[in-house]
């Protein structure tokens, strides 16, 4: 489980990308959990999007539940 605080913007999706693709790459399975998020940005929003089919996504707050239809 990767526990996501703060804010999730351009930079710190970069780094989650990259423990995300290496713990996939190990085989393991990966938990995104969300609940001390405090803000996310459209590329935040848009790499959970993404994400979303290879990880598991837990506790993103209602305010920014995430249509994966759109």
């Amino acid at each position: 489980m990767i526990r996501v605080g703060g804010v999730l913007d351009r930079d710190a999706v970069e780094v989650l990308r990259d423990v995300c693709d290496a713990n996939l790459a190990k085989g393991n399975h990966v938990t995104l959990d969300f609940r001390s998020i405090l803000h996310i940005t459209r590329e935040g929003r848009s790499f959970v999007k993404k994400i979303g089919p290879r990880v598991e996504v837990e506790r993103l707050p209602d305010f920014m539940t995430i249509d994966t239809s759109e």
